[in-house]
């Protein structure tokens, strides 16, 4: 079994997703009474920023939640991603150090200049697929981690214990802790009492993939690839079968995720284990937050249009509206050729008040944006006039309920990140995809859920 390493274009990967799920109808069967994890990991030397501890304090995590799993196959998959010299020699040092069976694969995977997660997952894949099923590097779940995240003692315990009661689960998915230092957790915050749920998922049997929702909710809809844990065997037979699960395309190879959670439910139901935590070292400076939330925001607008493009959404234009009492609404409606999404028209009127603001200025714009600045000016006009054109035609747009997805919560550290930084990196990477990805748009940052979360109907 190996997966083919042609490219896969946009069009070709899309295509999944215009398709519903085709859960397995008789489950997946036991794992055995031994079951062990393979741990797959892409770590890369960035500039300015020593990943080598992050990366000791997650194999140290790791090993600890294995122990509490009981688990003792344990095997990492470390995927190369353009180390140094010096950190590859410390790394390796790591790896002998860890009691871990483990193997380093080359990858290099870089994309546009940047060092793409997807294509180094993708090289990982392959490197396991091509390996015989007694292999001590091929176990029968996978966990997929990064270089700056750590698992809680419990996590791996209770994601295995979650997918040994849900027959037809390909994936469960843990709860991501954004966290300031991993050396200081866990133990600073009490862990989730709520229960696993299944995850609603992406795509839908009439009108392909919810973009919507996907952006709005995040991982309360699809869950995300930070802490999955998976079944090996039937992940790598279904990429062998239709092709890669990351898809490498995406301008700043920061949404992969979200289509390839899209991809695993295709194979298996997907779900949600908040009691399982994972965290994820947040970025250190507010600059660097904002250039991560402007990948995220940019590469959410190129979806519109890439995913539109491959026949995987309804035409028209959306907007999710939070109405006190009556909960989200999705509104319809036909503007031409556009096809756009608005998510909480409120918050992004005060968010284009807040690029207007800052753009209003060039010496500040250019501090806060760059060489983007002026890109960000004339998105934020954009955007103003989507918002413009969208209050005149509310009242005559079609609604429904969207009972499914979670209460509206408060803006604070955990539901924004890093806060303010987060929201007008991400909006601004909104403006400037939108002006790229015309006549397609997409405006509107992750919404934060409400404590007590609904369990979708």
């Amino acid at each position: 079994m190996a997966i083919s390493r042609s490219v896969t274009t946009t069009g070709e990967y899309l295509a999944r997703l215009t398709e519903p799920p085709r859960h397995q109808a008789s489950g997946f069967g036991q794992d055995g009474p031994e079951p062990g994890v393979t741990v797959l990991i892409p770590t890369y030397t960035a500039p300015g920023n020593d990943r080598t501890e992050s990366l000791r304090l997650c194999l140290a995590r790791l090993h600890d939640a294995a122990r509490v799993a009981g688990i003792r196959r344990v095997a990492v998959v470390l995927v190369d991603n353009g180390l140094s010299i010096r950190d590859a020699r410390r790394v390796g040092e790591l790896l002998r150090g860890s009691g871990l069976t483990y193997q380093v694969v080359p990858a290099a995977a870089v994309h546009n200049g940047r060092y793409a997660a997807a294509r180094a997952r993708n090289e990982g894949l392959a490197y396991l697929a091509q390996l015989p099923a007694g292999s001590a590097l091929r176990q029968p779940y996978l966990m997929f981690l990064d270089d700056d995240t750590a698992p809680a003692p419990d996590a791996l315990a209770t994601l295995h214990a979650a997918l040994r009661e849900q027959d037809r689960a390909v994936a469960a998915c843990p709860r991501v802790v954004p966290v300031a230092d991993l050396a200081r957790w866990p133990g600073s915050r009490a862990a989730s009492t709520a229960g696993p749920r299944r995850l609603p998922g992406a795509l839908r049997r009439e009108g392909g993939y919810d973009l919507l929702s996907v952006t709005a909710h995040g991982s309360s809809v699809t869950g995300r690839t930070v802490g999955l844990l998976v079944r090996q065997d039937a992940v790598l037979r279904h990429v062998c079968e239709h092709g890669p699960l990351f898809f490498e395309g995406t301008p700043f190879g920061s949404t992969e995720d979200m289509l390839a959670m899209g991809v695993l439910s295709q194979i298996g139901e997907l779900w949600s284990v908040p009691a399982a935590e994972v965290a994820d070292e947040a970025r250190a400076t507010p600059g660097a937050t904002r250039r991560q939330q402007f990948a995220w925001g940019y590469d959410h607008a190129w979806l519109a249009r890439a995913l539109a493009e491959a026949g995987a959404l309804v035409p028209g234009v959306h907007v999710l509206a939070w109405q006190p009492g009556a909960g989200w609404v999705h509104c319809h409606l036909d503007w031409g050729p556009y096809t756009g999404f608005l998510i909480n028209p409120e918050e992004l009127l005060l968010g284009c008040r807040l690029l207007d603001t800052l753009c209003a200025d060039r010496a500040v714009a250019s501090q806060v944006f760059g060489e983007r600045a002026d890109r960000v000016r004339a998105g934020t006009g954009a955007l103003r006039a989507v918002l413009q054109r969208w209050r005149a035609s509310a009242p005559t747009a079609a609604r429904r309920p969207r009972a499914d997805l979670p209460s509206l919560g408060n803006r604070d550290w955990t539901s924004l990140r890093d806060g303010l930084d987060a929201l007008t990196g991400h909006l601004a990477g909104n403006v400037v995809g939108s002006l790229d990805a015309a006549p397609y748009f997409l405006y509107g940052a992750r919404q934060p859920d409400a404590p007590h979360v609904p369990s979708p109907r």
